[in-house]
């Protein structure tokens, strides 16, 4: 199976292979609960392909269980995961989402759905696309082993035809390192935002 990922996101930018895990983690909330409105947890995941990786994942930690239930009630959380940047709001609506599926417990599997991305994120976060690279692929083998899991369809490859890029070219010196893809609304790609 490694190898078939390996084969299959060769030429498949880093941000295409982000967006990938995005659509895997939406079959997943949608096919094990769909009674729930999951878009602000889509909101808060398209909008990372857009943004500076490590601003988006501040943005992307409200719809992390492990930290937005880290502490009982919103004044605890906001000033001590959030550092105050939390709106009430917010964490009302996302607290409401996992109420009777998770206690943020972050050994529970739909914890630890939600958190690849984060793990994404410390994966790629100052390093170069060639190690970053091998650790992406054990992401995507974990979020499709979940799917295969539950029998939930993995999401259609041929949607990243988009992100393919020349990633075997030579660089030149005022090239930026090929493989990370550039910022782009990817929304389009939601089967829950669309």
């Amino acid at each position: 199976m490694k190898e078939s990922i390996i084969k299959d996101f060769y030429n498949i930018t880093m941000n295409g292979r982000l967006c990938y895990i995005f659509m895997c983690i939406e079959r997943y909330l949608t096919q094990l609960y769909p009674e729930r409105d999951w878009a602000p947890i889509s909101k808060r995941m398209w909008q990372w392909t857009t943004h500076l990786w490590d601003e988006s994942s501040d943005i992307y930690s409200e719809a992390v269980p492990e930290y937005i239930l880290e502490f009982e009630g919103y004044e605890k959380t906001n000033e001590l995961v959030y550092d105050g940047n939390l709106k009430i709001e917010d964490y009302d609506e996302i607290t409401a989402l996992f109420k009777d599926i998770t206690n943020g417990d972050g050994d529970d599997e739909f914890c630890h759905v939600l958190k690849i991305p984060i793990d994404f994120g410390c994966i790629c976060e100052g390093t170069s696309f060639k190690c970053a690279e091998p650790l992406v692929v054990e992401l995507i083998v974990e979020i499709e082993n979940i799917l295969k899991k539950h029998d939930i369809r993995y999401p259609d490859k041929a949607l990243l035809k988009s992100f393919e890029n020349e990633r075997d070219k030579p660089i030149e010196c005022y090239e930026k390192e090929p493989g990370w893809g550039d910022f782009e609304n990817t929304e389009y790609l939601s089967i829950i935002l669309n």
